[in-house]
């Protein structure tokens, strides 16, 4: 499935061309100068000038750079989707949602939020559907993330009527950023989103901060409007309520304190230079006192909303930054992180200096070892994001967004264990009877027995060797290396249920023994994955795919199984000696590393 995602703003036209399948981008540009006749196409092969009076008119020049001949979209109607960026959904679009006229009348409404954005992106979708019939188009909201932030957080000390009649509460913004944030640092930590607390820092030209509990944003910095919170590139963030109203008494027009607040404040108003922080950060350095302060009021702004976010999470994991200012400035990531040793949080001065996102895979731990709060700096990709988000809407799949840049896949350290036949079970605990629950296995319907076995080979016995139940039509029994030396057996590496030429074992349970002529395996590590899991993956079933190990025994895991059943769940079953090897625990995920 090939996804455009498409970010039309107010003079440029940015898109992505995403191959769903691998997550491969085919295709990225912009057109700039939008309005005017002599608008650019800026793209991988170079420049060229297009007609910038309409939107319909860049998305036209797009289309037909996309569809040249060797162009990654030779066929138009090999595009199965178009994402759209759209900055707010209000209370009624949460989710990523297919455009239909309800949809846009929602976009249009909600344009009294963003008065900067939703307009030219409700023109934009409008115009791409013209460009681009027949295909679904998708709205992915930056409010969306923040949805389900609890009401004593989205609203505001007013006449609660403000809230039930004009919607006037806090959305929240730069959703696919901290989302993409979230799932790195959960990725990186080898640990499911679900066992972290996250602040996650967005800090660029606009600026968010992000509390986020078990994937779930519960507080964050923007409000009702992305003017609310930190210190931006041209936006003043939070200030006194009164200072618009002392502005407009004092004979200031509306219009003029909204263009003061959203474009002549922040950064830039402090410094006197621009919005661009590099070159705030430049004259600092060489003494501006102005600029100087722009960097203070900056950081102490974030430093205030991390210390109040760690507070309302009882102590974050990780300090995640992102954007063209988290990511690239490591003196701003250095005073941010000045003092915070309260917090669990020790930061390597080296590798904060040194290391970047782009060198390492998009992702770069700065904090020392010994650092109880982890500090990570993500390179972040908002456009793969929706396109993720997009295919969700489209495909219903949910696996889309367990992985942001290795695609993980969860380890299930599989030990010796049995599966019984009902004649055997019979002969072992006695006729008719039934295997009773331990606890579930990650596999939907499969469970370990109370009951165990003990299995009997030439020269050796284990006991207590796990069941694992519902009855199978022919008993198996599946090894580790080791234990079939510790019974003196030599089973073939088999997938499960190919039982064909491999050897026999002697089973002992508490009402008799049975010793079976075949059966007994090495298990080959295979992934269990649903169908949509696998669309997602760009695998299908018995593909023989590769998956690197991360960590201290850094290694690659060739000819692992893929195994694909509307009932499975993803789960990559390996068993104890290749778990031991690899320092895998059932805690622990592995890296898609691509089909073989």
């Amino acid at each position: 499935m090939k996804v455009l995602v498409v970010n039309v703003g107010s003079t440029s036209v940015k898109y992505n061309l995403y191959e769903m399948d691998t997550e491969d981008r085919l295709a990225v540009g912009r057109a700039e100068r939008m309005g005017t006749p002599d608008a650019v196409h800026i793209h991988e092969g170079g420049e060229v000038q297009v007609d910038g009076t309409s939107v319909s008119n860049a998305l036209r020049a797009i289309l037909e750079h996309l569809t040249r001949p060797g162009g990654p979209l030779p066929d138009p109607s090999a595009l199965g989707a178009v994402g759209h960026r759209v900055v707010h959904g209000g209370e009624q679009l949460i989710a990523p949602t297919k455009i239909d006229d309800k949809a846009l009348a929602v976009i249009d409404d909600c344009a009294r939020f963003a008065p900067l954005h939703n307009p030219v992106n409700a023109a934009g979708i409008r115009a791409a559907q013209q460009v681009f019939p027949g295909v679904p188009h998708v709205a992915v909201f930056d409010t969306a993330f923040h949805a389900q932030l609890p009401p004593h957080v989205f609203t505001y000390a007013l006449p609660h009527e403000l809230y039930t009649k004009q919607g006037v509460r806090r959305y929240g913004f730069h959703g696919p950023s901290h989302q993409f944030m979230a799932l790195s640092a959960a990725e990186h930590l080898k640990t499911d989103l679900s066992r972290l607390k996250l602040v996650t820092c967005h800090l660029g030209g606009g600026a968010s901060v992000s509390a986020i509990d078990g994937g779930i944003s519960v507080e964050t910095s923007m409000g009702m409007t992305p003017l609310e919170g930190l210190v931006m590139g041209t936006r003043c963030g939070d200030l006194d309520p009164a200072i618009p109203l002392i502005l407009a008494r004092g004979g200031m027009p509306v219009d003029e304190i909204e263009t003061l607040l959203n474009k002549q404040s922040g950064l830039a108003g402090l410094s006197g230079r621009g919005a661009d922080f590099r070159d705030i950060q430049t004259a600092a350095e060489a003494g501006d006192v102005r600029a100087r302060l722009a960097v203070e009021v900056f950081v102490h702004r974030i430093k205030k909303y991390i210390g109040s976010y760690a507070a309302v999470l009882g102590g974050p994991d990780a300090i995640v930054f992102t954007g063209g200012i988290g990511e690239n400035a490591a003196a701003v990531r250095s005073r941010v992180c000045e003092g915070l040793v309260y917090m669990g949080i020790a930061l390597d001065e080296e590798a904060n200096k040194t290391k970047r996102p782009s060198d390492h895979g998009g992702i770069v731990e700065i904090s020392q070892p010994r650092s109880p709060t982890k500090v990570l700096v993500v390179r972040t990709d908002e456009e793969r994001m929706i396109a993720r988000e997009v295919v969700r809407a489209i495909a219903g799949t949910t696996g889309a967004i367990r992985s942001v840049r290795k695609r993980p896949i969860p380890i299930g350290v599989s030990v010796r264990h049995v599966h019984l036949s009902r004649g055997d079970a019979d002969a072992l605990f006695g006729p008719g009877y039934e295997l009773t629950k331990k606890r579930e296995v990650s596999q939907p319907g499969q469970f370990v027995t109370r009951e165990t076995v003990d299995i009997i080979g030439p020269k050796g016995e284990i006991h207590n060797v796990a069941i694992i139940a519902p009855l199978r039509n022919q008993s198996q029994v599946e090894l580790a290396r080791t234990d079939a030396f510790t019974l003196g057996v030599s089973p073939p590496l088999r997938e499960s249920g190919k039982l064909e030429g491999t050897p026999g074992i002697t089973m002992r349970g508490p009402a008799g023994t049975v010793t079976t002529t075949s059966g007994v395996i090495l298990a080959h590590r295979h992934v269990h994955m649903s169908p949509a899991q696998a669309r997602d993956y760009g695998v299908a079933d018995k593909d023989m795919i590769k998956v690197r190990v991360e960590g201290s025994r850094e290694m690659t895991m060739g000819d692992v199984i893929v195994r694909v059943n509307p009932e499975y769940t993803l789960d990559m079953h390996i068993d104890t000696d290749e778990a031991n090897a690899a320092g895998l625990t059932n805690d622990s995920v592995v890296a898609f590393d691509g089909v073989q």
